[in-house]
């Protein structure tokens, strides 16, 4: 086990700009780093929806995979491609990473949920070692029946620290300028953002929303609500953006706000806390514990009335922003490397069985 190499299971185009897709990348960085990798599998499909196709290309692509070898395959793709995977647990040692259980995404039937937490958990009992992106994670799947003993959570990162003494408070009849950072699904709740300024547009404030169109019915009902409530000269839809070209809506943001109704981990939140920006969360999944006290407000999932207090106080009390502010950039000072999940995450695959 020690010895063996290691390859990765990835649903679709690596350089996706989700944060699973990131924690993906880096965790192929760091088994590459310590001379572990043995390749990587990219698989294209719909997940977590699969087809015929998907599952010829996933079977010829693990039948590829050395004898002996460990194979690290993305939840997304993990319970959707079982049939291709179970033929091969005896001569392979499988990993299965969890970002959150794909049961508990939103916006999808009472059904399909149940459907996708049986699929799911089924799929994962017989594998060695179970990877999740957070400790809520770790205990969702306990909590679902797989034994504790088998899973790891290993947390993601941020980059090194940044010079934040650009970092100034916006003068007190200034707009703040949101930031949304986000693919725009239902999950992420940029619908639920707009209602909320739409309660507040009495108040200086301005908007930009990132993120690519995962969900286009989603993303022509958030864009038509913004036009519905004449919102288009505040609020910016700004699509996908790359990660390098990322760092100019960071420097410019004031406040990072994120109505998600559910998170295996968030790492835009964190991202956010990096670059000094407070945080306006919610409480849902594992936001709680990547928002780092002092640094954010957390508001419970899906309560306009809640979000709308929150974004109302910051904008109306200078003095709260400021001392969040405050808080955002001290705490990202202390906040947790990839260097760190990257060398967690290694360890986690390769040693011996639990």
């Amino acid at each position: 086990m020690r010895d063996a190499p290691v390859w990765f299971l990835v649903p679709g185009d690596p350089d996706t700009p989700t944060g699973g897709f990131v924690y993906d990348r880096y965790a192929v960085q760091g088994l590459a780093g310590a001379g572990r990798l043995g390749g990587v599998l990219r698989v294209d499909g719909r997940f977590p929806a699969t087809d015929a196709d998907t599952l010829a290309r996933s079977a010829e692509a693990v039948a590829g995979v050395p004898d002996g070898a460990i194979l690290v395959v993305d939840g997304l793709a993990f319970a959707p491609l079982v049939e291709s995977l179970r033929p091969h647990a005896g001569r392979l040692t499988l990993v299965a990473l969890v970002h959150h259980p794909l049961g508990d995404e939103t916006g999808i039937t009472d059904a399909e949920r149940a459907r996708w937490l049986r699929d799911e958990v089924a799929a994962l009992r017989p594998v060695r070692r179970i990877v999740t992106t957070s400790r809520t994670t770790a205990r969702r799947l306990a909590e679902l029946g797989l034994d504790p003993g088998r899973i790891r959570a290993v947390p993601p990162g941020v980059d090194g620290p940044i010079d934040l003494s650009f970092r100034r408070p916006p003068a007190a009849d200034a707009p703040l300028r949101l930031l949304t950072v986000a693919t725009l699904i239902p999950r992420k709740g940029q619908d639920l953002l707009v209602d909320a300024l739409a309660r507040l547009q009495d108040r200086p404030w301005t908007a930009d929303l990132v993120g690519d169109a995962r969900h286009p019915a989603f993303a022509r009902a958030v864009a038509g609500r913004i036009g519905e409530l004449g919102l288009g000269d505040r609020i910016a839809l700004r699509g996908a953006v790359r990660h390098d070209d990322l760092d100019r809506y960071w420097r410019a943001a004031d406040l990072f706000v994120l109505p998600s109704r559910h998170e295996g981990w968030g790492i835009a939140y964190v991202e956010a806390v990096r670059w000094g920006l407070p945080v306006i969360g919610t409480s849902a999944g594992a936001i709680p514990e990547a928002v780092p006290a002092g640094a954010g407000v957390l508001v419970p999932p899906d309560d306009l009335e809640a979000l709308t207090a929150a974004l109302a106080r910051l904008l109306d009390d200078r003095a709260a922003f400021a001392r969040l502010a405050v808080g955002a950039v001290a705490a990202a000072a202390g906040l947790r490397r990839w260097i760190d999940t990257e060398r967690e995450f290694v360890a986690a695959v390769t040693e011996g069985p639990p």
